[in-house]
C-alpha cells in the first residue's frame, strides 16, 4: 500500500468499481469509516442496493483511498451515498474528486436525471455545499443516530 505521507496526491484516479474485488475494496473503505469510527453495524451500512447501486473508488498508487456510490433513487433522481474518504487522504481533495467523478457518470449514464441527491451527516454539510448541493427540509437521524439532512442540487 502507498504511504499518503509520501504521496504528491496528483496521481489519484477516479472510476467505476466494476469487479467483485473492487466492491469488496468499497465494502473495506467504508467498514473502516463507518464501522470503526462511526460505530455503524456493518448489517446496517450493507443494504438491497448492494448489487443495484454504481459504486466508485479513488486510488492514490496502489493505495485505495475512498469510496461511493450512487443510484437511481426514482424516475428523474440520483442518489449519492456511502462517500467515505481513508483518514489518511482526508483533506487532500479526495473527497471532492470522487463526488464529481459520480456526477459526471450520473449525467453521463442517467440522462434523464434533473436532481442528484443525498443525505448528509451533519458535520459533511459545508462539504457537499462547496460542490453545489443546498440542505432541503428538516433534519432527521438515521439509522444509527447520526444527524442528517437531505441536500440536493440540480443535476
Amino acid at each position: 500500500m502507498s504511504d499518503p505521507k509520501k504521496s504528491d496526491h496528483t496521481n489519484i484516479s477516479y472510476r467505476p468499481a466494476l469487479t467483485v474485488m473492487d466492491r469488496m475494496r468499497c465494502v473495506y473503505l467504508r467498514g473502516i469509516v463507518f464501522g470503526a469510527e462511526q460505530n455503524c453495524p456493518v448489517h446496517i451500512d450493507l443494504d438491497e442496493y448492494e448489487e443495484t447501486a454504481r459504486h466508485f473508488l479513488a486510488q492514490d498508487g496502489e493505495a485505495y483511498c475512498a469510496a461511493a456510490r450512487w443510484r437511481v433513487y426514482k424516475p428523474g433522481v440520483a442518489k449519492l451515498e456511502r462517500v467515505v474518504v481513508h483518514p489518511d487522504w482526508r483533506k487532500k481533495g479526495v473527497g471532492h474528486g470522487i463526488m464529481r467523478a459520480m456526477m459526471d457518470d450520473v449525467k453521463t449514464t442517467m440522462p434523464d436525471c434533473k436532481t442528484i441527491r443525498l443525505g448528509a451527516q451533519d458535520y459533511a454539510i459545508p462539504f457537499y455545499e462547496a460542490l453545489g448541493f443546498k440542505v432541503v427540509g428538516d433534519g432527521f437521524l438515521d439509522e444509527t443516530n447520526i444527524p442528517h439532512h437531505w441536500m440536493e442540487k440540480a443535476a
